[in-house]
């Protein structure tokens, strides 16, 4: 009689150290999603840098601006001061002619409580 067939079982398949290591690094659109990702931080981060330093510049403006604001409006008020002064304006009103009063008299309205002026 002959011996009955025998059936070959195979080892279940190990996964050579190649195959792990290819999982393990990942597919090519993960590169290409990660490089994306990477890329517009950077470019993010640069420009709102680029924006910092362009707000720094005309901060700097402005606040230069201001002094010379400043001062012009400090000028201008002694100007002002200068041109409103009582005796300037005795010596423009002698030189168009005016003269003081000999005689002050000053009127003195009485005053009705009412507010109706009868």
């Amino acid at each position: 009689m002959s011996a009955p067939a025998r059936i070959l079982v195979s080892p279940a398949p190990t996964p050579s150290p190649h195959h792990r290591g290819r999982a393990r690094r990942g597919t090519p659109p993960f590169w290409v999603m990660t490089a994306l990702i990477v890329t517009g931080m950077i470019v993010g981060i640069v420009s709102l840098s680029a924006l910092a330093v362009q707000a720094s510049f005309r901060s700097d403006d402005l606040r230069q601006q201001l002094g010379s604001l400043t001062q012009r409006q400090q000028s201008l008020r002694e100007d002002v001061a200068a041109a409103s002064a009582p005796s300037r304006v005795m010596r423009w009103a002698r030189s168009e002619g005016m003269v003081m009063p000999e005689r002050v008299v000053i009127l003195r309205v009485p005053s009705d409580p009412s507010g109706l002026g009868a």
